[in-house]
């Protein structure tokens, strides 16, 4: 009986299953490997995938790039045009001055008038503007149109205060206020002139205006020089 169980027992021992004999270090060995090559992998991965996100950024750069330099010579094209359309306005302006100028030195006062009107209806804001305004009193000065004319001369010199033929159109007004009768305005812009103005070239002429509207004051005046 023992001789039986004995001989069963190595029997059954024979045929265990052959996972009993594993061997767990080579099995966590091997594990390891595999680790290793798949984190191997994930970083190679990584490494393209960086390397796609800095072409894409390149790339992105390079398109703003172009973007901008299409906008740069977009804007270089509207700046051209406009300079010659600045350069174009500039020539008619000059030309429609030019001619009112000529009209005016050759005493055709009517036709200098609708040119001056004209320059400064279009142009208001250029370099001749001023002189025009002036150049328009005058106009009018010459026509014996002594109400466009002090309106004119008023407007010139609230507009411009600095501009070199002020001290002229002071003596210019005080013209006009006298063929207006208006003979206490004439006589206070002489003497503004007389005053700010005591070199000028027509302050002569300003102090025998002056003289012929006040001669009793001026008279006076000298006698106590």
């Amino acid at each position: 009986m023992q001789r039986l169980l004995l001989m069963i027992f190595l029997a059954v021992f024979a045929y265990q299953p052959a996972y009993a004999g594993i061997n767990t270090d080579k099995v966590i060995m091997d594990h390891n490997k595999k680790i290793k090559k798949l984190v191997r992998k994930n970083k190679a991965l990584i490494g393209k995938i960086e390397q796609l996100e800095q072409k894409q950024q390149e790339s992105s750069q390079k398109i703003a790039e172009l973007f901008n330099l299409m906008e740069y010579k977009k804007s270089s094209v509207v700046v051209k045009q406009t300079m010659i359309r600045v350069r174009e306005h500039n020539k008619k302006a000059k030309k429609i001055y030019t001619n009112a100028r000529s009209l005016l030195v050759t005493d055709q006062y009517n036709q200098a008038i609708i040119f001056f009107k004209q320059y400064l209806d279009i142009y208001p804001d250029s370099n001749h503007a001023s002189d025009a305004h002036y150049w328009l009193a005058k106009s009018y000065l010459a026509m014996g149109d002594y109400q466009q004319a002090k309106h004119t001369f008023v407007a010139f010199q609230q507009g411009s205060p600095l501009h070199h033929k002020y001290s002229n159109s002071l003596f210019e007004l005080a013209r006009v206020y006298v063929e207006l009768k208006q003979t206490k305005k004439a006589e206070k812009l002489l003497n503004s002139m007389l005053l700010k103005f005591p070199s000028h070239n027509s302050i002569n002429r300003a102090k025998q205006l002056l003289s012929k509207i006040t001669p009793k004051k001026l008279d006076n005046n000298k006698a106590f020089q």
